[in-house]
């Protein structure tokens, strides 16, 4: 039935988005998602059981923890003992499928071994769900599974794998895995016998689920409406009401964007250097001119000669000049303040809530000073520059951020008007600029750049020396760490979670400046994405005015930075890219080719992957246009 309504309740899992994707690609149903700790039905049975009736079917979905434990499954629950009168549909996929059988008599326990990333053949009844489906390969994300008094060697031997048991009677066995030797047979899907609850182990939703194991979805479908026209079941729409929806404005911030409502005009020059231009010589001589705030790098780096290290992800470098007169935004999770600095309306703080109304303001800021008519090859005309710590991300999250030991901001953009965009593959130098009049910037720029490029390439700092002498001040302890990561993997094997990224730091103090740890970095690790961005906490006098009066300075604070990988880009046209890059190995002087790609292609490596791609999916379906 397409224009059907589909309730998705989501137990804040990784691939949530994936799964509203699929059922409406291959629906063609309108998808609605709760949370399943939404505070409107919770402890309100009627209104969750009033909100249940504008759909035609409802997918409890996948998430981490426990079946048992009420908050990890929250309103899932509920639906398992719907009455007669409110009864409707139901697909659980993995926590919702063992919620299921734990309502109906299953026990649910841990693996042997956890199945996260693992694409494995299912053998299944050849009906109802399965119907018309031949063989099914799907991907696994889960540490538990559920027992429904099968024994293995019944299983094994194919015996009576598809009627129900006398320890669960009204479950209806679907499917299998039985390709694990470890964890033995795993139980894969089921259905109730007579209410219209169906539910599934694995993830059709995964990219390396194959299109028969997505078949189930459009079978359940089917099933859905069969039962809902046999039981003169229909969705009640509901009233039309007025609900109030709450977005955040700041009054400071439409100040500080209504300014200039028609957007800026890049004006650029470009020039083709006989030898290509080093990005560290830019930054050298643009420091004299800069003084005293420093020029701010993205760094694709090159090989000797002037080559990308990857002409995909490392084809340009931008420099971007600060001045006096750049607006800056700062944001603390420490005082949830945000301190905006303009140089036409002057400085003053805001109280917000969250991290996300930061990024509004920020986003109300660039939709006011789009720029327009720059060079269509350079991916930067001007704009924000800056970064956003692990602290704020926490925040978006409602993560509380351990107490900071310093006062640094944890979101700090400036806005960049003037720009140089290096080509390394066509070896063209853009010099850009959406200030009005600035003709004369852009003749003196890029002369001093085309006189730069006949100059030597900037060396490391006092000749040769590939090391800084710096004091630890605190590191991992070993012992320490590795119980961290003991800790995690009980996490994963508890099904807590699917996937953890331990990280941890380390501190030293060095006398040498931050550009010199730079230009070592730089050598040493050439990479696509480099960073070096100093960022000064006194902006303009207003600003240091406004911090001495308030008692909160500001401190400078450096970044330097290099990495393979990228987390996000997109294109003017929209088009967004996420490249994390996971499964490398080590390189040595016995490394082969061959040697690599046998280690990648293990079932561990695989998996990771996978577990990443489908990761990737998700977040980028969480991308509202």
């Amino acid at each position: 039935m397409s224009g059907g309504k589909v309730l998705f309740i989501d137990a804040y899992d990784s691939f949530s988005n994936n799964i509203v994707n699929l059922l409406q690609d291959r629906l063609s149903v309108t998808v609605s998602s709760v949370f399943i700790d939404d505070p409107r039905f919770v402890f309100n049975d009627d209104a969750f059981h009033e909100h249940l009736q504008q759909f035609d079917a409802v997918v409890a979905g996948p998430g981490p923890g426990h079946p048992a434990n009420p908050q990890d499954i929250g309103l899932i629950a509920k639906l398992w003992t719907l009455t007669d009168d409110h009864l409707l549909p139901v697909l659980g996929i993995c926590l919702g499928f063992q919620s299921l059988c734990l309502a109906y008599g299953g026990k649910v326990d841990r693996l042997t071994q956890p199945r996260h990333g693992l694409v494995t053949p299912v053998t299944h009844c050849g009906d109802d769900v399965y119907a018309d489906t031949s063989h099914v390969r799907a991907t696994q994300y889960h540490s538990l599974h559920v027992s429904i008094g099968r024994c293995d060697s019944a299983a094994r031997a194919n015996q009576s794998l598809f009627t129900p048991t006398k320890t669960c009677p009204q479950l209806r066995p679907l499917a299998w895995d039985l390709s694990d030797p470890e964890n033995g047979p795993i139980f894969m899907s089921a259905k109730h016998v007579s209410k219209p609850f169906r539910g599934v182990q694995y993830h059709p939703e995964s990219i390396c689920t194959n299109n028969e194991g997505h078949k189930l979805v459009d079978n359940w479908w089917q099933t859905a409406c069969s039962w809902n026209a046999s039981n003169r079941r229909a969705r009640v729409v509901p009233s039309l009401t007025a609900n109030a929806t709450s977005h955040y404005t700041n009054g400071h911030a439409r100040k500080q964007c209504n300014g200039d409502s028609h957007g800026s005009k890049v004006h650029w020059t470009s020039f083709s250097p006989c030898k290509p231009l080093d990005a560290a010589s830019v930054v050298e001589a643009l420091r004299v001119q800069a003084r005293p705030l420093e020029p701010l790098l993205l760094e694709s780096g090159t090989r000797p000669g002037g080559d990308p290290v990857n002409t995909e992800t490392g084809r340009f470098s931008i420099v971007g000049l600060q001045d006096e007169t750049s607006t800056h935004v700062r944001y603390s999770t420490s005082t949830h303040l945000v301190q905006i600095t303009d140089s036409s309306n002057g400085p003053f703080r805001t109280r917000v809530t969250t991290p996300d109304e930061v990024f509004t303001i920020l986003e109300t800021l660039v939709e006011s000073r789009r720029a327009s008519g720059g060079p269509s090859t350079s991916p930067f005309w001007g704009g924000f520059i800056g970064f956003i710590s692990y602290e704020a991300g926490l925040e978006t999250i409602d993560v509380t951020p351990p107490k900071p030991s310093h006062k640094r901001p944890d979101i700090w953009f400036v806005f960049v008007e003037r720009s140089i965009v290096l080509d390394h593959v066509e070896g063209t130098v853009y010099v850009q600029t959406i200030r009005q009049n600035d003709n004369e910037w852009l003749t003196s720029t890029k002369r001093l750049l085309f006189n730069t490029a006949g100059s030597e390439s900037t060396k490391l700092p006092n000749g040769t020396a590939s090391k800084s002498s710096a004091q630890v001040i605190t590191q991992p302890n070993a012992a320490e760490y590795r119980a961290k990561v003991h800790a995690c993997q009980s996490h994963l094997r508890a099904g807590s979670s699917y996937e953890l990224c331990l990280t941890d730091s380390t501190r030293i103090r060095t006398h040498e400046s931050a550009w010199s740890l730079y230009q070592r970095l730089r050598a040493a690790n050439p990479a696509p994405f480099s960073a070096y961005l100093n960022f000064t906490g006194a902006a303009s006098a207003a600003s240091a005015a406004l911090d001495e009066a308030e008692g909160t300075p500001i401190p400078c604070v450096n970044i330097v930075g290099s990495s393979p990988e990228r987390f996000l880009s997109w294109t003017r046209s929209g088009a967004i890219q996420f490249r994390p890059i996971k499964g490398t190995v080590k390189k040595t002087l016995t490394t082969t080719r061959a040697m690599a790609e046998e280690i990648l292609k293990s079932p561990k490596e695989q998996a990771e992957n996978l577990m990443i791609v489908d990761l990737i999916r998700h977040d980028l379906s969480g991308v509202k246009g």
